[in-house]
């Protein structure tokens, strides 16, 4: 019999916690740790300090005002223009020959007067055409002579005998066409002859009008035909100024044949400034406006007269310096007067169609017409009398924003003559040509480039305000 393997009993099992008693548990302390954390914030909000309101004042702006006082303002344009002759002349001789003799200081830059003898070429060969054709006038009368005496012996032996011819025989018969051929042979001789007097006398050269001798290709003794230039003479009587201008001004000019009866345009102020503080100045007025625009430009093309250039009306000795054609030179046109107006500083326009206004302590937006623009002001239409235009630069405007009137400035004057042709003479640093500026001021609605100008300096300064602003608010908020 074998033995048994001898086996323990098994040990007790302890009996572990159900899962829904811990799930319970964890419930528990949760819900106590956020009520706890209720409780804490609940008492700190409750026990907080109370922060006293201080109420902060809006600063008011401090800006400069302009009293507008609408009125006729004057307008003055502004350009660049090139001398040019008025009359210039090519002179040509009518006959061929050799010259024989010359006015004494026919020289380039010379001044001859009217009727003045400038130049003889030998006429002799023209003399003898002339003697010629004289004994040609003498030789044709007596043919005529001849000829009556024939007429009547042919008239008197037919006496009676014409019955039976016809009209062509019977004029033969009488010597009608030989009389007519006479007749006819002493009217050439007398239109020859008189041509060979003309010729005869075309070897004197006149001056046709008082003059500025520019160049005399021709000397004594030369050879010269119909087709030989002699030399080129300019009127000294007047010169003309050629210039452009934008289409748009012409409204404010007056152009005889456009818009005005009268012989005289626009009055005009010219002045060359030949440097080193020597200027020669003149005065004019519009002659002309030509019938196409500068290709270049696309501007109107006007002629300025100037009369007496050269100053030759007072003596040698009183005299002040010439105008010299190809000069380029700065012009003033003093048009018509813009009515109702009120001339503003560039930096009181806004978006180049509104001012701000002052109105009971505030600021008020006002919209404007820009009737004139010029290089430091407008003419605007649109204002009443006693208006309070802001000419301050403003960082932040807004409608209604609070300001005080520290100052107010008197209205710009209206630019004159000088000051004209002073910032042309500026305008013109760049560039020694015409094209160098077209004009000083122009018309609200033909200068984008100025409006243009005009939102890119406004953007500028009112970001250097803003700035500023910035700047000071940052220190004070520091104290």
């Amino acid at each position: 019999m074998s033995a048994q393997p001898h086996t323990l009993p098994p040990a007790p099992e302890t009996p572990a916690p159900t899962t829904g008693i811990k799930r319970f548990l964890w419930a528990f302390l949760s819900v106590a740790v956020l009520a706890g954390a209720g409780s804490l914030a609940s008492l700190l909000y409750a026990t907080r300090p109370e922060a006293a309101e201080i109420e902060r004042e809006k600063p008011i702006v401090e800006v400069e005002v302009l009293r507008a006082h609408p009125r006729d303002n004057p307008v003055t344009i502004a350009a660049m223009g090139e001398v040019m002759a008025a009359q210039q002349l090519a002179l040509l001789p009518e006959v061929g020959g050799r010259v024989r003799a010359r006015k004494d200081g026919l020289v380039p830059g010379g001044l001859v007067h009217a009727d003045d003898v400038l130049i003889k070429i030998d006429t002799r060969d023209y003399a003898a055409v002339l003697a010629a054709q004289k004994a040609a006038i003498a030789q044709a009368k007596v043919q005529i002579a001849d000829e009556r005496g024939r007429k009547s012996v042919a008239a008197a032996e037919w006496k009676g005998n014409l019955d039976g011819l016809d009209e062509e025989s019977r004029q033969f018969a009488l010597r009608d066409p030989q009389m007519q051929s006479a007749s006819a042979s002493l009217q050439s001789a007398r239109q020859q002859a008189s041509k060979a007097q003309r010729d005869l006398s075309r070897g004197t050269i006149r001056a046709p009008f008082d003059a500025l001798v520019l160049d005399t290709p021709v000397e004594v003794g030369q050879v010269v035909s119909q087709q030989s230039p002699l030399m080129t003479l300019v009127a000294t009587d007047r010169y003309w100024v050629s210039l452009t201008v934008p289409v748009a001004q012409l409204d404010f000019l007056d152009i005889p044949t456009v818009n005005t009866a009268d012989s005289l345009g626009s009055p005009a102020e010219i002045l060359h400034d030949a440097g080193a503080g020597v200027s020669i100045e003149r005065t004019g007025y519009i002659e002309r406006l030509e019938g196409a625009v500068d290709a270049r430009g696309r501007m109107a093309k006007l002629l300025v007269t100037v009369p007496d250039p050269l100053d030759l009306g007072k003596p040698a000795g009183e005299r002040s310096l010439p105008l010299l054609l190809g000069s380029f030179v700065k012009i003033a046109l003093r048009g018509r007067p813009a009515k109702d107006t009120v001339a503003l500083p560039r930096e009181a326009l806004i978006d180049n169609r509104e001012v701000w206004l002052v109105a009971d302590g505030a600021l008020m937006r006002h919209p404007v017409e820009v009737v004139w623009r010029a290089r430091d002001q407008v003419l605007v239409r649109g204002l009443s009398e006693g208006d309070a235009v802001v000419t301050t630069p403003l960082a932040a405007p807004t409608e209604g924003m609070k300001v005080s009137i520290t100052s107010e400035r008197s209205e710009p004057g209206a630019v004159g003559r000088e000051q004209v042709l002073e910032r042309q003479g500026e305008a013109d640093g760049a560039s020694d040509t015409p094209d160098g500026d077209a004009s000083e001021a122009a018309p609200s609605g033909d200068a984008p480039e100025d409006a243009d100008e005009d939102s890119s300096s406004s953007s500028k300064r009112a970001k250097r305000a803003r700035k500023r602003a910035s700047k000071k608010r940052g220190g004070a908020d520091n104290k």
